[in-house]
């Protein structure tokens, strides 16, 4: 995953969160987003591993 998917897949997970926060509503679906925000923003190790299964994923449904 380059720099820029990383970046960009951050600032779409902080926009969703935003927008969960305002509408009031939290939805397992939702916390899980809110949770993948989380681990990218940390860069633990868990969360290097977890960037490259959402890329796995991203690139075959691309």
């Amino acid at each position: 995953m380059t720099q820029g998917e990383i970046l960009f897949l951050i600032a779409f997970s902080a926009l969703i969160v935003v927008m969960l926060v305002r509408s009031g509503e939290v939805k397992f679906w939702q916390a899980f987003i809110a949770g993948l925000l989380g681990f990218c923003l940390a860069l633990t190790p868990l969360g290097t591993t977890l960037l490259w299964l959402i890329s796995l994923v991203v690139h075959a449904v691309h």
